[in-house]
């Protein structure tokens, strides 16, 4: 009985190891791949921190004290008020005992 057990596990084998070998293949193509779409979205999250880089650069150059200077001028913003008189008379409140 364990000779024809035997037998027939020999007869198997090759059947065990195409199958085997097929189902080895099906996982590492998936692998593969699973493989390239973590590369694919390693490429995006590479791109989209350039980009806030870039972004984050910007905001900074912008909002330095020498530009908002130079757009406060633009507007006709200036540093020294221009103070304007009516004139040397009197006023009520001097004009009081």
């Amino acid at each position: 009985m364990s000779t024809s057990w035997i037998r027939s596990a020999i007869r198997m084998a090759p059947i065990l190891v195409v199958l085997f070998v097929v189902v080895e293949l099906l996982v590492t193509n998936e692998l593969a791949g699973f493989g390239r779409k973590v590369a694919e979205a390693d490429r995006s999250i590479e791109a989209v921190s350039e980009e806030n880089q870039l972004l984050n650069e910007k905001i900074a150059s912008l909002s330095s004290l020498i530009t908002i200077d130079q757009k406060a001028r633009e507007f006709g913003m200036t540093t020294t008020p221009v103070v304007i008189t009516m004139g040397g008379e009197d006023v009520a409140f001097h004009l009081q005992p």
